[in-house]
């Protein structure tokens, strides 16, 4: 059975991941970090909280149901079934397994898990987060088209020593974002098999889990400029609040306290901003510009350097 690496951890799955980077190969008596298998699924048990989106969390498992995707269920962190539907595409039953599962996975593991994109800060991290549609994976994409190293894009798990952890080697963009890169979606696979959306495929330096030291909020504005304000208090709380990927499964009173002490724990070690952008005339690159000279001016001398891998040339 292959074997995959993300989030620090070696996945052995059932199912091919070839938006994962291959993993050591795993003698049979060795267990794997997280198993992937496939098996059926009655549904939910009876004790079970049904919550929204089709999710819900029953003490150590949650799951979710996509009609005519698949069920999937998450069992204490380390061990992923997954039941697809007839005849449904590959690609579909790997977006909700990659996205809102291990997601669910990283949370059962004890992680804040955020609704973002990472990237790296010298020996620290920066995350943009934001509301889907925001923006968000398309700044990714600038900042690697610049030569910055991303660690993660649309789920940012972040550990109890609050470092962000490195996810897929991958953005997922529209068709209209890859074009405004120069890039083409010739060699580029969908996403699933009807959206134009696709994965970018992307190269960045071997490191392991950095500190989190920013966190920046992606919010439309009617003003004219663009400009970045800090949050602090009850109000940092809130936006890692918000901001929180599948926050519906923060359900019962014991995860909503852990969910709590995390939140003030990451809102003391990591400076909070939001960037507010004119709707009608926010772009990538002012954003990215913006953002870079923030970090650059709260700590000189550690604007985010160049990674050796150049993937994009710069435009002209």
């Amino acid at each position: 059975m292959p074997t995959y690496v993300v989030y620090g951890l070696t996945l052995r799955s059932e199912i091919e991941l070839p938006e994962l980077t291959s993993g050591p190969q795993l003698a049979d008596d060795t267990r794997a970090d997280v198993t992937i298998g496939l098996g059926t699924l009655a549904g939910p048990p009876p004790t079970a909280s049904q919550l929204p989106l089709g999710l819900w969390r029953d003490h150590a498992s949650c799951g979710v149901e996509v009609p005519d995707v698949a069920r999937y269920e998450a069992r204490g962190g380390n061990e992923v079934i997954v039941d697809p539907s007839p005849g449904v595409d590959a690609r579909a039953v790997r977006l909700y397994l990659l996205g809102t599962v291990m997601g669910a996975v990283m949370m059962q593991r004890g992680h804040l898990v955020l609704h973002g994109n990472a990237f790296r800060v010298g020996d620290a991290s920066a995350v943009v987060v934001g509301h889907s549609g925001a923006g968000k994976s398309t700044l990714a994409a600038e900042l690697h088209r610049r030569g910055l190293d991303v660690l993660s894009d649309d789920v940012v798990p972040v550990d109890t020593a609050g470092r962000a952890l490195p996810g897929y080697p991958r953005i997922k963009l529209w068709e209209d974002a890859i074009t405004r890169l120069g890039l083409s979606t010739d060699d580029l696979e969908r996403v699933d098999g009807s959206a134009a959306k696709f994965n970018l495929p992307i190269t960045r330096g071997d490191f392991g889990p950095l500190p989190l030291r920013w966190i920046y909020s992606l919010e439309k504005d009617a003003d004219t400029t663009l400009r970045i304000e800090n949050v602090v208090g009850l109000q940092a709380f809130d936006l890692l609040n918000t901001y929180t990927y599948r926050r519906e499964l923060v359900h019962d009173a014991a995860a909503a306290q852990q969910h709590l002490v995390r939140c003030a724990a990451l809102a003391e070690g990591a400076r909070l901003s939001r960037v507010l952008r004119p709707e009608l005339t926010m772009s990538a690159e002012a954003t990215a510009d913006a953002i870079l000279a923030d970090i650059n001016a709260d700590q000189p001398g550690q604007q985010p350097e160049p990674s050796r891998n150049q993937p994009y040339k710069e435009r002209v």
